[in-house]
């Protein structure tokens, strides 16, 4: 009995040990990105674009770095803490964003 309940409640933390929602980038982007950014572009500050000119301007060259800097990202953007946005969910955001504006 001691080794089910172990074993049962080894599973159930395992469970909770999952750090992303199952969404794709693209939906995760509609949700979190896509009202300041639509199409790439930026409402807020127009010369800050999610097109890799921009981007590599500002030092955004991989999916890490896109993750990194929506948890800190300056003035005019909130910041998207773990909490709200989960680590693989980050880096599957920083995945659509390099793959679909170029």
């Amino acid at each position: 009995m001691r080794q089910w309940l172990f074993a049962a409640g080894a599973m159930v933390a395992l469970a909770g040990c999952s750090s992303g929602s199952g969404k794709t980038g693209a939906e995760l982007f509609a949700t979190h990105c896509a009202g300041c950014h639509p199409d790439g572009g930026n409402t807020i500050r127009p010369t800050r674009t999610l097109k890799a000119a921009d981007r590599h301007a500002n030092g955004l060259r991989n999916a890490r770095d896109i993750a990194g800097y929506i948890r800190n990202p300056g003035q005019g953007m909130p910041a998207f803490p773990v909490g709200m946005i989960p680590p693989d969910d980050a880096l599957k955001i920083g995945e659509y964003i390099l793959s679909r504006f170029k």
